[in-house]
């Protein structure tokens, strides 16, 4: 294991042991993103409502290792028990199912407010259904996906 993965083990093991939870954090990377995921007992107490606790626990963490000077990464995703995963293949099934609506109806579908990242998932799921294109719409934590036919061009 890489000395940045060992260091971000630490950090998360310490931080969940301070919140009173035992964890063995299992670090992998893909391309330039570290994933820290936890194997808790009560993930719903961690994660919280929308997932508002596992962002705050993936903030801290992300200080924590920031202010680490051995540990190069600071591309962090943190995930409890697969939350995150089954939350995308979510947003992936709902990306397809209004996008299909959109090309059935020609009206414009407005997705809920979204993290940047998955309203990224959102985007590259649109770009591969040829009759609809996508454009985010709104600010800050308000910014939703608006799906819509695609325009004819001549």
């Amino acid at each position: 294991m890489p000395k940045d993965h060992t260091k971000i083990k630490k950090h998360s093991k310490e931080l969940l042991a301070k919140l009173g939870f035992d964890a063995e954090p299992i670090v992998t990377q893909q391309e330039e993103i570290i994933f820290v995921n936890l194997l808790i007992d009560q993930p719903g107490l961690l994660i919280g409502r929308g997932g508002e606790g596992l962002d705050a626990l993936q903030h801290v963490l992300r200080l924590l290792i920031s202010r680490d000077e051995e540990i190069t990464y600071t591309n962090i995703v943190v995930d409890i028990s697969g939350y995150r995963d089954k939350k995308i293949e979510n947003v992936k099934k709902l990306a397809r199912d209004k996008a299909y609506l959109v090309i059935s109806t020609g009206i414009d579908e407005t997705l809920p407010e979204m993290s940047s990242y998955e309203r990224r998932v959102v985007h590259m799921v649109c770009a591969d259904i040829a009759e609809v294109e996508t454009e985010s719409a709104g600010e800050g934590r308000e910014r939703k996906v608006v799906i819509k036919p695609k325009k004819a061009t001549k």
